[in-house]
């Protein structure tokens, strides 16, 4: 029985033993299925554990940095093999690298634990390959010119080439740090024959506006796609019949397979503005026009008429938005009354032509001649490398007619001189040729208490007067600031009804409505203005200025990206700075608009 006792307390302690283990001797491990890679191929990445799900899962995004994520999946497996239960949760993520080299994959948190860094050579593709154009499937890259200038235009063009159907895809937006990028025009597709292949191609524009100068690189674009692939050799039924045009359905003994492909990193230099740029405005152009219209006859204009002038400036490779503001000035008998600017970006297949349209209302408010001097607007000629100037050429306007005649009912300016000292008889006739007598002559004496007690009624009418005004004043200026507030508070929530409601249009409209009251009434015409209002309460307008850049870009893309604009994330970057408290420890000091030399 001794015995018999002593094994059961070693079978017991063996099981604890046993059982302990697994719980202690937990690990999370990763791995790749091949190394090295090519750049433009994908590579799964495996990461186990040996416990059971508890619904952690890895982190991923620190991957970010020199992979896309392409997609993940989780699978677990449980095993028992002689009387011990073994669990092995799997997650797999399929990568495409982002360069060439030796790239680190570094440890991926699990919960508390974590695996070992991976050491993954990416190789460069084989351009050989794709220069014979033995792939069924590829993506082209290039660009109008290799060379561009600050705030210039540099087009962009994305080709997928391909031999085979494609079932589906998806090609990513180019994004680079030292440009705004802004797809332009509709994706074109044609066929072509290279090499004694026939391809489908389909191409798909972009504009960049460079906004770092030096040499910078257009990095790969990633196109992620599904396409169809067969068997090599089929039954005599399936090829009479399995690849007929117009068969319903997919055919049966075809299988589908995820395909990635990268174009080729660009690099261009971009050049800085010339060091003679002394004040002038930074308008890097192919071609720039000036064009002025009136509306009736200007050779001789009557007083009363109120003629319009009409000015567009249009330029070869700026927005609509980058144009500055014409200089009109106001000569000395004619009253101007300018009207909103508008711009406009159209594209023409290969540049981009901005145009900004403003009208002037002239007034004539006195007769003569004057002469409307001559218009310059110097820009730099991107392909002759030197600096030009758009011109209007003076106008002289002849005002005819006359000015307003003056009242008839007028006031003498003098009365004729008495004698100083005259008889009885003389002053009879001076009564009688004025109509009194001595009768009707009233004392001194009655005059100066007549005029003490006129002038103590008026003191006291003037007094309660401006007491009356001052507490209407006091009113008014109470009711005005609480309309003030009341209306920039609506215009806010307007601001914010457009941008929840995911509309670029009303969003732009609300906030010039907003800028229009901060600026007192003064009517506010661009989005410009509105980052420089929203720029002053901030300590970091950085993130300003990047959502104000890309409201403007999706003004003036697609109806399918206008949809994909977030109009809640805009709100959120905008909001401290619309919604933020006027400082009162210090006045206001008007500053002066930064310099835009775009």
């Amino acid at each position: 029985m001794r015995i018999l006792r002593w094994i059961w307390v070693m079978v017991f302690c063996l099981g604890f033993m046993g059982l302990d283990t697994p719980v202690s001797a937990q690990s999370v491990r990763a791995y790749v299925d091949r190394n090295p890679v090519m750049a433009d191929e994908t590579f799964q990445l495996i990461v186990e554990t040996d416990q059971t799900s508890s619904g952690e899962s890895p982190e991923w995004q620190i991957l970010d940095a020199d992979f896309d994520v392409l997609g993940t999946t989780q699978s677990q497996q449980t095993s028992i093999i002689n009387m011990q239960t073994t669990s092995v949760v799997r997650w797999i993520a399929t990568l495409a690298p982002k360069r060439t080299g030796t790239v680190t994959i570094p440890p991926i948190h699990v919960g508390a634990h974590q695996t070992g860094s991976i050491q993954l050579e990416v190789n460069e593709p084989n351009h050989t390959r794709e220069a014979n154009e033995i792939q069924d499937i590829f993506l082209e890259a290039d660009v109008d010119s290799h060379v561009s200038y600050l705030q210039g235009q540099v087009l962009l063009t994305l080709r997928l080439v391909s031999a085979i159907s494609v079932q589906e895809g998806r090609l990513d937006e180019p994004e680079m740090d030292w440009g705004i990028v802004e797809r332009v025009g509709k994706d074109v597709s044609y066929e072509s024959t290279r090499n004694g292949r026939r391809y489908h191609i389909t191409e798909r524009r972009y504009v960049i506006t460079s906004q770092q100068s030096g040499r910078q690189v257009i990095p790969p674009v990633l196109f992620s796609g599904t396409v169809q692939e067969g068997r090599t050799r089929g039954t005599l039924f399936e090829e009479l019949f399995g690849n007929r045009p117009g068969s319903l359905g997919r055919d049966p003994f075809k299988t589908s397979r995820s395909i990635h492909r990268r174009s080729p990193k660009i690099a261009i230099n971009v050049k800085n503005f010339p060091s003679d740029l002394n004040g002038r405005f930074w308008l890097p152009a192919k071609n720039l026009t000036l064009t002025e219209t009136w509306s009736g006859d200007t050779d001789t204009l009557q007083i009363g008429d109120s003629p319009t002038r009409t000015i567009v400036m249009r330029a070869t490779g700026q927005r609509g938005e980058q144009l500055p503001e014409v200089p009109v000035p106001s000569p000395p008998i004619v009253k101007i009354y300018p009207d909103k600017a508008k711009t406009q970006t159209d594209f023409d297949g290969k540049w981009i032509v901005g145009s900004r349209e403003e009208k002037y209302v002239f007034v004539p408010t006195q007769p003569g001649t004057v002469t409307l001097p001559a218009i310059h607007v110097p820009w730099w000629n991107i392909e002759t490398d030197q600096w030009e100037e758009a011109t209007l050429p003076a106008k002289v306007l002849t005002v005819l007619g006359t000015p307003q005649p003056a009242s008839s009912g007028q006031i003498p300016t003098s009365v004729p001189d008495l004698p100083v000292s005259s008889t009885a008889s003389d002053r009879q006739k001076m009564d009688v040729q004025f109509g009194t007598s001595d009768r009707d002559r009233p004392l001194p004496w009655r005059w100066i208490t007549g005029g003490c007690f006129t002038l103590w009624v008026v003191t006291l009418v003037a007094w309660w007067r401006e007491r009356h005004k001052r507490n209407e004043r006091g009113q008014d200026m109470a009711k005005r600031n609480d309309g003030k507030l009341e209306s920039e508070r609506d215009a806010i929530q307007g601001v914010k009804a457009a941008c929840f409601e995911q509309s670029a249009e009303k969003t732009r409209a609300a906030l010039l409505q907003w800028a229009s009251l901060k600026e007192k009434g003064r009517p506010c015409r661009s989005l410009k203005s509105v980052e420089r209002l929203l720029s002053q309460p901030v300590h970091d307008p950085a993130a300003i200025s990047a959502a104000i850049w890309n409201l403007d870009r999706t003004l003036y893309t697609t109806s399918a990206e206008k949809q994909n604009w977030d109009g809640r994330q805009f709100w959120e970057t905008v909001k401290p700075a619309i919604t933020a408290k006027p400082s009162k420890s210090h006045k206001h000091v008007k500053e002066l608009p930064p310099l835009y030399l775009h």
